[in-house]
């Protein structure tokens, strides 16, 4: 909640008087707060495991779910190296980290939800170089393929990150990175994504089906399910 509020201090504070209704961010953290509490493996495991995309990597990110540690709104990332003549920012949404993953999270509202033209490459040039030695992830959150790039129209998520990666990473110039030809032919074990009816069926199904084998750690749950869900349909 902290983050929430650092990020809503640098808007207005008019556009947050419906509550923050359709607000992307605040969409964002009510989901992640209630998927942050909720038993890991039968809830966000279970969002993992439905996901589309880069199955490797997410399959291992669902198996380490118990283990994933959540940063929502961790701050700047910055492009290229220190004194670079481009110097380009990137904020993700969140960041998961697991003992052999490392996943970039981009949230969508739900309502006309557009990526700026270069997002997705940057997004992915700063996932590769902050990834190290672990498996690399990018989640589109609340997002199914063709998506929306402004100016652009509607693109798969190979077109939307190729037609703009060797212009980013020009400007990036950062020796570090792997080669273009690299980037573009990893684009598909590293994106991944799932719409918000289906996080929201995800997350009904895992409700219907747990027992925490106590009356009052199962209405615990249901409260915190039923949380997610009324997130979702109020933004809706």
């Amino acid at each position: 909640m902290g983050k929430l509020l650092e990020e809503i201090s640098w808007e207005k504070a008019r556009d947050y008087r419906a509550g923050g209704q359709g607000r992307e961010n605040v969409l964002t953290a009510e989901v992640l707060v209630g998927l942050d509490f909720l038993p890991r493996t039968h809830f966000l495991g279970n969002i993992l495991r439905t996901a589309h995309g880069a199955d490797n990597a997410r399959n291992t990110l669902a198996g380490e779910a118990e283990e994933l540690q959540m940063h929502f709104l961790p701050g700047d990332f910055n492009l290229g190296p220190d004194g670079g003549r481009a110097r380009l920012v990137v904020q993700p949404d969140a960041i998961f980290e697991t003992p052999s993953t490392y996943t970039l999270v981009e949230a969508k509202r739900i309502r006309y939800g557009s990526f700026q033209p270069e997002q997705l490459a940057r997004e992915y040039i700063t996932l590769m170089s902050k990834a190290g030695s672990a498996a690399p992830a990018l989640l589109l959150l609340g997002v199914a393929p063709p998506v929306r790039v402004k100016g652009n129209g509607q693109l798969e998520i190979a077109e939307a990150v190729s037609r703009f990666l060797g212009p980013v990473l020009e400007r990036v110039d950062d020796p570090s990175l792997p080669p273009e030809s690299e980037l573009l032919e990893r684009i598909t074990e590293v994106f991944c994504w799932i719409s918000w009816p289906e996080l929201d069926g995800c997350v009904r199904e895992a409700a219907a089906t747990y027992s925490a084998g106590h009356p009052s750690g199962d209405a615990s749950v249901q409260r915190m399910a039923a949380f997610v869900q009324n997130a979702i349909a109020w933004h809706a």
